[in-house]
């Protein structure tokens, strides 16, 4: 009995795995396609009974997971040098990983606590999640853009080229998200455009350099990144 019970959850892991072969390029087009109508649904399908929750797509932070188990390893084959660059606690593949998720997850939590805030909601782990949940969704092609900017500036000697088009993306991925989050602030706690957009880009001056003081604080922690003499 005990073998069958592990041969089904064997069975069930490996569709789900394949079925994200499926629903993973599916999901992040429809995120892009519309945007909008993606948050919404994120949020409606944690209304639904459990075993029918995100039927016809990946949930949001599993999307988020996957993004990123996928760019690191698509920077590890163009930059296999750069595998060895880090030391300390980021040296480890899964320590790195688990990093760029919580960092990464920040964007979701300053916007969902944002919009909470807007709609003058209490914030309670009931309330937070559906929001943090449409904030994955909002926060994948941010994150995807970012990071695929970020490799064009790696490397011993990156070339003017690379460097412009490194930027470009980073724009893009910048532009992008700041855009969704100003027109679904304004949707969902029904506030003029131009007040959104005020929100959404100071929130964005605070948080990209509140991101990158904490990658540099976990690098100096670790080791991964040496003090000056």
């Amino acid at each position: 009995m005990d073998f069958m019970k592990l041969l089904k959850s064997l069975e069930e892991l490996l569709y789900e795995l394949i079925s994200w072969f499926v629903f993973y390029p599916l999901t992040l087009w429809r995120i892009i396609r519309r945007p909008l109508h993606m948050l919404s649904y994120a949020e409606q399908q944690l209304l639904e009974d459990e075993d029918r929750q995100f039927d016809d797509g990946l949930s949001p932070p599993v999307l988020l997971l996957i993004s990123l188990i996928v760019l690191h390893s698509l920077g590890q084959l163009s930059d296999p040098a750069s595998a060895h660059i880090l030391t300390g606690l980021l040296a480890d593949d899964w320590n790195l990983l688990v990093f760029r998720a919580v960092a990464f997850s920040l964007f979701p939590l300053v916007f969902g606590i944002i919009q909470l805030r807007a709609n003058k909601a209490r914030l309670t782990r009931t309330t937070f999640k559906p929001i943090f949940y449409s904030q994955c969704y909002a926060a994948v092609p941010f994150v995807v853009l970012i990071s695929l900017g970020l490799q064009f500036f790696s490397g011993d000697d990156p070339s003017a080229p690379m460097l412009w088009t490194g930027g470009l993306v980073l724009v893009a991925g910048l532009v992008w998200y700041a855009v969704v989050e100003t027109l679904w602030l304004a949707r969902s706690a029904k506030l003029r455009p131009v007040i959104s957009a005020i929100i959404v880009v100071t929130a964005l001056i605070f948080a990209v350099p509140f991101f990158l003081l904490a990658a540099l604080v976990v690098g100096l922690a670790s080791g991964s990144v040496p003090l000056p003499a």
